[in-house]
């Protein structure tokens, strides 16, 4: 039987959408919103509380996006090794990077908080980004109901990965 080649195109051209769509995954990132009374139990501790964050995603050197707090993001990355970091500085990514393998067609989850560093002896609050990655069973109880981050808080490189569901992803 022979083929011909306008018959070749067809069925190559037809699966192209399909190889290039599978090579990213979701990642879904959300700034964890305290409620009252776990703003002042956090506010009690002397060291170690956990706090809204409202800084700077960093995926490697790259900036993605300004945080805030009770809102998510989800993004379609390349398929492949991310460095993901929270940091306060708008030029320079957090200290301590969640490294994730992100794998083609599956879904991430990345909660964002902040960590409250309060010192005995002078009364200062310092905060440090703190990032990780819960099951998204566990994201989607604490943040089902965030609504999607505002645009305008997206770097413009990052902008065409942004997701546009304006629901948190219930999906594993």
């Amino acid at each position: 039987m022979k083929i011909q080649a306008p018959v070749v195109l067809f069925i190559a051209a037809a699966g192209f959408p399909f190889t290039c769509t599978a090579q990213t995954g979701t990642v879904t990132f959300y700034s964890y919103a305290l409620t009252v009374k776990q703003q002042f139990a956090s506010a009690a501790k002397p060291i170690g509380g956990k706090g809204s964050f409202t800084g700077w995603l960093y995926d490697g050197k790259q900036r993605m996006a300004h945080a805030s707090r009770g809102r998510f993001m989800s993004f379609q990355l390349p398929a492949g090794e991310h460095d993901f970091s929270a940091s306060y500085r708008s030029k320079q990514p957090g200290s301590t990077p969640l490294h994730l393998v992100i794998e083609a067609g599956k879904h991430y989850c990345v909660r964002l908080t902040a960590k409250i560093l309060t010192p005995q002896i002078v009364p200062i609050v310092l905060l440090d980004g703190k990032i990780e990655a819960p099951s998204c069973t566990q994201a989607f109880e604490e943040a089902g109901k965030y609504r999607r981050i505002d645009l305008k808080r997206v770097d413009p490189a990052a902008q065409p990965e942004l997701d546009n569901s304006l629901s948190f992803p219930r999906e594993n």
